[in-house]
């Protein structure tokens, strides 16, 4: 199982949608190694629970750069004391 979304060239959104979608949420393979059975499974949880959340604003990300940037300086200066 990947851990990546790759859409390859050729390959439209559509179908890449409907390939994730189809794929179950909890998948597992059996495997034997050194004669052993050992047993993968992996659980994609944010298939399913992940909500959307849209992106902070920029202006608000610059405001906070700034008011980080001050209280940065107010440290530095209370170190040069």
């Amino acid at each position: 199982m990947q851990d990546d979304e790759y859409i390859s060239h050729g390959e439209g959104i559509a179908a890449f949608l409907k390939r994730v979608i189809a794929e179950p949420i909890i998948s597992w393979e059996e495997t034997k190694k050194n004669g052993q059975a050992t047993l993968g499974y992996a659980i994609m949880p944010n298939k399913y629970f992940n909500r959307y959340q849209p992106p902070t604003p920029a202006k608000e990300l610059l405001a906070e750069l700034w008011r980080l940037e001050k209280e940065a300086e107010k440290m530095l200066e209370g170190l040069a004391r």
